[in-house]
C-alpha cells in the first residue's frame, strides 16, 4: 500500500477567516484561540473600596494600591485579602475571618516570634545580610515570623530532643552531621549544618522552604544561632564560622582532651553555667550521671537514652569521647 503524501502527514495549518471544506467556523476560531497565550488574571477588586496611592514609603498606581483603611473588608475575596496583607508584610494564612481581623489591626500588628537560646555575644556575630553574601552568593529569605516556621520553632523549644551522635561534615566544609533523637516520634534523624541545611524527616520534605524543627533544634541549642538565621535553608559560609566559633563548647575531640589534663583527672566539674552534652540545655538541679575520666556531668534521664541508642556500639562519654564509666561516689 503506497504511502500518504507528505502534505497529508502535516498537521494542517488555518489561517483566520479562512476554513478549508470540512473544517466549521466555529472549529476554527477554538483552533487559533488555543494558540494564543492566556493573559494574566488580575484581580478585580470592588468599584465601591477604596484604594490608597501610598503607604509607607511606597507609592502605587490608581486601584493597584492598598485598600483604605475604612474599606468594607466583607466585601473582598480571599485572594484579595491576602494580597493587601502581602502589601503590608504580613501572613497570610488562616480563613477569611482570620484574614479581615488581621488586616483591620496592621497597624497594631505584631510578628510572633518564639524566644530561642542565642550566644551571649550577639553583638560579636554582627549583622546580618539577607539575601547576599559578600562572596556574591544568594539565597531566598524567609521571615522570622512565617507561620510554618513558628510552628516548627515553637516544637524545637518546648519537645525534648537528644544528641546522640555530633561530628564535622564529611566533605570537609564548614558545619556538623548530628544525629538527633526525637522523644515525639521515637525516631532517629541526622541533621546536616552547612551552606544548605538538611534533614532526613517527613516535615522537610512536605514544607522544604523553611528548616523543620530538628534543624531548629541543632541551631537554637547546639550554635546558638540568631532567631533570623533559624528558618534559612542557605546559611553562608561566613554564618557558619561566626557559629562555630562562638558556640559554646560542649562535647571535645579526642585530640583536644588529650591536651588538657583536667579532661582526664577525674574530678568532678562545677555544674554552674554548664550544658548537658545530650539535650544541650542548663544541667540546672536536675540530677545528673558524672564521667569518671573527664568529671563533667550528663542529666541522668538524657544519659539513659544516649546510652539505649547507642548499645551495641559501646558507650562513650559525649563530652571526652571516652569509654564511659561512672565517676565514685
Amino acid at each position: 500500500m503506497p504511502g500518504l503524501p507528505l502534505s497529508e502527514l502535516s498537521a494542517p495549518s488555518y489561517s483566520p477567516g479562512y476554513a478549508p471544506d470540512g473544517v466549521e467556523e466555529e472549529d476554527q476560531s477554538q483552533i487559533v484561540s488555543m494558540t494564543t497565550r492566556r493573559k494574566p488574571k488580575f484581580l478585580q477588586y470592588p468599584p465601591d473600596v477604596p484604594r490608597m496611592t501610598r503607604l509607607g514609603p511606597c507609592t502605587f498606581g490608581v486601584n493597584t494600591g492598598p485598600v483604605a483603611d475604612n474599606a468594607d473588608l466583607t466585601k473582598l475575596t480571599v485572594p484579595m485579602l491576602k494580597e493587601q496583607l502581602g502589601l503590608r508584610d504580613m501572613p497570610e494564612g488562616g480563613n477569611k475571618k482570620d484574614l479581615i481581623e488581621r488586616l483591620r489591626n496592621w497597624k497594631t500588628y505584631k510578628p510572633e516570634t518564639v524566644a530561642v537560646r542565642e550566644a551571649p555575644d550577639r553583638q560579636v556575630f554582627g549583622p546580618i545580610s539577607y539575601n547576599r553574601s559578600v562572596t556574591g552568593i544568594t539565597r531566598f529569605w524567609v521571615k522570622p515570623d512565617e507561620k510554618d516556621h513558628i510552628s516548627a520553632a515553637k516544637k524545637a523549644m518546648e519537645e525534648s530532643m537528644y544528641i546522640i551522635k555530633q561530628q564535622d561534615n564529611h566533605d570537609g566544609s564548614p558545619g556538623l552531621t548530628v544525629g538527633v533523637y526525637s522523644e515525639m516520634g521515637s525516631d532517629n534523624y541526622q541533621v546536616t549544618i552547612g551552606n544548605k541545611t538538611s534533614c532526613n524527616c517527613s516535615s522537610i520534605t512536605f514544607r522544604p522552604k523553611s528548616n523543620c524543627k530538628h534543624i531548629i533544634y541543632v541551631l537554637t541549642h547546639i550554635l546558638r544561632a540568631p532567631a533570623e538565621l533559624l528558618p534559612q535553608r542557605t546559611l553562608f559560609t561566613e554564618e557558619l564560622m561566626k557559629l562555630l566559633d562562638h558556640a559554646p563548647k560542649v562535647r571535645f575531640t579526642a585530640a583536644e582532651v588529650s591536651t588538657d589534663p583536667c579532661m582526664s583527672d577525674g574530678v568532678p566539674k562545677s555544674k554552674d553555667g554548664n550544658c548537658c552534652p545530650v539535650c544541650f540545655k542548663d544541667i540546672g538541679e536536675a540530677q545528673t550521671a558524672c564521667c569518671g575520666k573527664c568529671g563533667y556531668h550528663t542529666h541522668s534521664s538524657c544519659f539513659d537514652i544516649y546510652a539505649r541508642e547507642l548499645s551495641g556500639w559501646g558507650v562513650d562519654c559525649a563530652v571526652c569521647q571516652g569509654a564511659w564509666s561512672p565517676a565514685a561516689v
